[in-house]
């Protein structure tokens, strides 16, 4: 991205502020001028319990194979060395000013949290283990993207997706709990992404229809959280945020396919969804003469190369390659 007078704008800025990466950074430090050599900020008390339920919801759900069924609230705060359950849902209400959820509700313009009826705490937990465990991976990503100045939107989408996959293969069966939701840190990196820069959008609150996702972020709303209200009481469903609904089914292809596709690499992931993703994301285009260029090096490249292969691999470029290149010439054919 260009800003006035030519000067890159860091992509990572923007990234950097979303209601997730606050969270995180509030739920994990507070404030302390005294500790200048830590940038000012101190690790939270209760930052080490939270750590210890995420740590050991991992090792209930490696154990299931990603189901929470059965998995109950008081077994589990007993496994992470706690004698009162009421202290998970402390943490992770969203009625708790410390909890992804509260500070989802409390500042971002998409609703990446809605409270569902069924709620459950072991819900909420999965929601934010999932955002501590995807976290190094959003790090490194970030770390990439400032390393390479990269200001191209699309670039920094499909690398993302490349990033989400690698968690979801690391990290199968926390990804597969929730019916393979992805992490929301992810879900609300791809709506900046795609909405331009803009945290709520164009979409968020000027489309008509705009309002919570088709499909929640967050998983789940809290069983613990009272009675469910009379008739008369509910509120209607909020109407659908296409925009929002669209990422959220895109990361949840992902995380599946990482999943439940042996033998394949991220890259490979992002193939799957690369039409749903170029459907999101604008690809920047550059000029044809930089697009030609570009394709006869690469393909000098090849010629280079494809002499020196065994037969085998010349067959499987053959197998991966025709196609695309068949259906690239079909549209050139089609423009003359």
């Amino acid at each position: 991205m260009v800003g006035h007078g030519g000067s890159i704008v860091r992509l990572t800025g923007e990234l950097e502020e979303t209601a997730v990466a606050g969270w995180y950074r509030s739920a994990r430090f507070r404030p302390d001028p005294a500790r200048r050599e830590s940038g000012g900020l101190v690790q939270r008390l209760n930052w080490q319990t939270r750590t210890r339920y995420y740590e050991t919801l991992v090792d209930q759900l490696r154990a299931t194979g990603g189901t929470t069924d059965g998995l109950a609230r008081d077994e589990l705060a007993a496994a992470a060395g706690q004698r009162r359950p009421s202290t998970l849902y402390y943490l992770v209400s969203p009625r708790s000013p410390g909890s992804l959820a509260g500070a989802l509700v409390a500042a971002s313009p998409r609703r990446l949290y809605e409270k569902q009826r069924g709620e459950r705490v072991l819900d909420l937990l999965v929601a934010e283990t999932k955002v501590w465990s995807y976290w190094p991976h959003r790090e490194g990503w970030l770390g990439a993207l400032d390393d390479l100045t990269v200001a191209d939107r699309w670039l920094a989408a499909a690398s993302l997706i490349r990033v989400v996959a690698d968690w979801a293969m690391c990290s199968r069966s926390l990804a597969t709990a929730a019916s393979f939701a992805p992490p929301v840190a992810a879900v609300e990196d791809l709506l900046r992404l795609a909405d331009g820069g803009q945290p709520g959008g164009a979409a968020a609150g000027d489309r008509p229809g705009a309002g919570g996702p088709a499909v929640p972020a967050v998983p789940g709303a809290d069983r613990a959280g009272g009675r469910e209200a009379p008739p008369a009481a509910r509120r209607p469903a909020p109407p659908v945020d296409p925009g929002l609904a669209a990422v959220t089914a895109l990361l949840t292809t992902v995380v599946r396919t990482a999943v439940e596709s042996s033998g394949i690499g991220p890259a490979f992931v992002l193939a799957a969804v690369h039409p749903s993703l170029t459907s999101l994301v604008s690809v920047a285009g550059p000029g044809t003469e930089k697009i030609t260029a570009e394709v006869a090096d690469v393909m000098t490249q090849l010629e280079h190369q494809l002499p020196r292969l065994a037969a085998d691999d010349r067959v499987r470029i053959a197998d991966e390659l025709a196609p695309r290149l068949r259906a690239v010439l079909t549209l050139l054919a089609e423009g003359r």
